[in-house]
C-alpha cells in the first residue's frame, strides 16, 4: 500500500487512525498497540501476503534471539551473551543476503562458464534491507544494555509500526517504545500533533507526485536509452540533474510522510533527511542525507571496526569499507559496489584535506574564503555525478552516461518522452522539449537550494516526549492544504508510483 493512493488516504489511515484512538481512550495504550502493530501488518500484507510470514518469522527469530541475549547478561555471563548476538546478526545477515545477493552472486559465478544462472531473480521481500539493519540494532543493543523492557508486543510494535516499516528512518527500541508511556507522553492528548502530522503528510505527498514523479519523466527515458548507445550530452546532463532531483524529492517526501503519520497517532520518528544538496562537503552531505542509515554505519560498523582509534591509514580503511558496505546494502549490483567505493573514496579525500589543512594557516585562510554557495555546487555535481552509478542499471549504461556528460557535443538526441494529461497548465511546464526541461530543472534548485526544509518549516523538534510547537499556523494551514488539493488533483490523473527506496 503506498502512501500517496487514494486507498491509503481516505481507507487504511483514517480508519487505522479513528480506531487507535477510541482504543487508547476507551481500552488503554497495550490494546491501542495491539491494534496498531495488527494495522501495520496488514499494511504490510497489501503488498504480498507471501511475505508476511518471512517478516513474521524474522521477528519471532529474532525476538527470541534478544531475549537469550538479556538473559545472559543477567546473568553475568558476558561470552554466552557475545556468542546470542553473533548468531543473530549472522542469522539476519543470511536471510538478508539470501534474498537480496543470492541471484547476483549466481549470475556472476555462471557468466564465467558463459552460462545462465538456474534460477529466476529472486523479488525481495518489502522492507527487508529497513528490518534487518533495525533488528540487528536491537539485538546490539540488548547487548550493551540499552533495552530495559523485552516485551512481545512492544518489539512487534518497534519493527512492524508502518509509518517507518519500508523506507525508515531505522529507528532505535529505547526511544520510540519510551513514548508508549501514555502519561509521560504529551502527543497522545495534544491536538497539535495531528496538525503537524497532516502538514508533514502534505508536503511530502506534493513533493512526491508533483515534484519527484515529474522529474522522473526527464530521467528514465535517457537511462533507458543509454542501455543501447550513448545519449546526447545535453540529454545526459539533463537526466543526471533530473534524476538528482527526482531521488531528493522522492526520499525527502517519504521522510516527511513518516514523520507526519508517526505524529498523527502520537509518536516521534527521528529526522532523516536535512536538506544534503546544501551541504558543503562529502562529509556534510553524509550528515544530511538518510540521517538513521549514516548513524547505524557508523554506531554498529565502523567504530565496531576500530573507527578512528588505531592511526589514520586504518581510520580510513574503516571509513571506505563502511561506505562501501553502505552501496552493497542499496542493491545487488556492480554499480552500487562502485556507488559506495566512489563516496568512500570522496569521503577519505574530504578528511584527508580538512588534515591537510591543520596547521596551515595560511592555506585554510585560503580555503575558508571561498563562498558557501561554491561549495555546496561542488558537493552536489559529485554527488550527482555518483548517482548515475545508484540509477543506471548496469556498468555498460553507467559508462554510455559518463561518456556522455564528459563528451557533450558527442551522441543522440533527447528522446521523445510520451505525455499525456488533462491538466493543460502542468502539461506545458513538464512538456519534454530540452529548454523546458532546463527551467523544471531550474525550479527544482531553486526549491532545494532556496527554500528551508519541512523540518525547518514545521520546527520539528524529534526528541520523545516532548510537545509540538507550530508557529505561523495560519500560513501554514493554507500552505498544506494547497499542497494537499494539488496533489491529490494530480493524483487524480497519473497513476500512483513508489517511492524509489522501496527498491533498496
Amino acid at each position: 500500500m503506498l502512501f500517496n493512493s487514494f486507498g491509503f488516504l481516505f481507507a487504511f489511515l483514517p480508519i487505522t487512525l479513528l480506531i487507535w484512538q477510541i482504543l487508547k481512550q476507551k481500552a488503554g495504550i497495550r490494546i491501542a498497540l495491539t491494534w496498531l502493530a495488527l494495522a501495520s501488518l496488514v499494511f504490510y500484507a497489501v503488498w504480498d501476503v507471501r511475505y508476511l510470514f518471512v517478516l513474521l518469522t524474522s521477528i519471532t527469530i529474532n525476538f527470541w534471539l534478544g531475549g537469550r541475549i538479556l538473559r545472559a547478561r543477567a546473568a553475568g555471563q558476558d561470552a554466552k551473551a557475545g556468542h546470542w548476538l553473533k548468531a543473530g546478526i549472522c542469522f539476519n545477515l543470511l536471510v538478508l543476503g539470501g534474498f537480496k545477493y543470492t541471484y547476483f552472486l549466481l549470475a556472476n559465478l555462471f557468466a564465467v562458464f558463459h552460462a545462465a544462472p538456474p534460477i529466476d531473480p529472486i523479488v525481495l521481500p518489502l522492507a527487508i534491507s529497513f528490518v534487518t539493519f533495525q533488528k540487528i540494532a536491537y539485538l546490539v543493543d540488548c547487548r550493551r544494555g540499552h533495552v530495559a523492557k523485552h516485551d512481545a508486543l512492544e518489539y512487534l510494535f518497534f519493527v512492524s509500526f508502518f509509518p517507518q516499516l519500508i523506507a525508515g528512518p531505522i529507528v532505535h527500541h529505547k526511544p520510540l517504545i519510551a513514548q508508549t508511556d501514555a502519561q509521560n507522553n504529551p502527543l497522545f492528548t495534544q491536538p497539535e500533533s495531528l496538525v503537524a502530522g497532516f502538514s508533514f503528510l502534505a508536503l511530502g505527498l506534493f513533493k512526491k507526485t508533483i515534484l519527484a514523479d515529474s522529474f522522473a519523466h526527464y530521467a528514465s527515458p535517457v537511462f533507458e536509452l543509454a542501455r543501447q548507445t550513448m545519449p546526447g550530452g545535453e540529454a545526459a546532463w539533463q537526466a543526471m540533474l533530473a534524476y538528482s532531483l527526482q531521488l531528493y524529492f522522492d526520499f525527502s517526501a517519504y521522510s516527511d510522510m513518516a514523520v507526519g503519520l508517526a505524529l498523527m497517532f502520537g509518536f516521534k520518528l527521528p529526522v532523516n533527511f536535512f536538506s544534503p544538496y546544501k551541504a558543503t562537503s562529502i562529509i556534510d552531505f553524509w550528515r544530511r542525507w538518510h540521517m538513521s542509515l549514516s548513524s547505524f554505519l557508523r554506531d554498529y560498523l565502523y567504530i565496531p571496526l576500530g573507527g578512528n582509534r588505531h592511526g589514520a591509514v586504518r581510520r580510513y580503511r574503516n571509513l571506505w569499507l563502511t561506505m562501501l558496505l553502505a552501496g552493497v546494502w542499496h542493491g545487488a549490483g556492480w554499480n552500487f559496489f562502485l556507488w559506495g567505493a566512489v563516496h568512500g573514496a570522496l569521503l577519505l579525500i574530504n578528511h584527508f584535506w580538512h588534515h591537510l589543512l591543520q596547521g596551515r594557516v595560511a592555506l585554510s585562510k585560503a580555503w575558508n574564503t571561498l563562498p558557501d554557495f561554491f561549495m555546496i555546487a561542488m558537493t552536489f555535481l559529485l554527488v550527482a555525478f555518483a548517482w548515475v552509478l545508484f540509477r543506471a542499471p548496469d556498468i555498460s549504461s553507467a559508462s554510455n552516461m559518463y561518456t556522455a556528460l564528459l563528451y557533450p557535443l558527442s551522441g543522440g538526441s533527447l528522446p521523445a518522452i510520451p505525455w499525456h494529461s488533462p491538466m493543460q497548465l502542468l502539461e506545458g511546464l513538464l512538456g519534454a522539449s530540452g529548454d523546458v526541461a532546463w527551467v523544471w530543472i531550474g525550479i527544482g534548485l531553486l526549491i532545494v537550494w532556496a527554500l528551508p526544509n519541512s523540518v525547518q518549516l514545521l520546527s520539528y523538534d524529534p526528541a520523545p516526549n516532548t510537545r509540538i510547537t507550530i508557529k505561523w499556523q495560519i500560513p501554514l494551514g493554507l500552505l498544506s492544504g494547497l499542497c494537499f488539493w494539488f496533489a491529490l488533483k494530480w493524483m487524480a490523473v497519473r497513476p500512483a508510483t513508489e517511492f524509489l527506496y522501496f527498491n533498496f
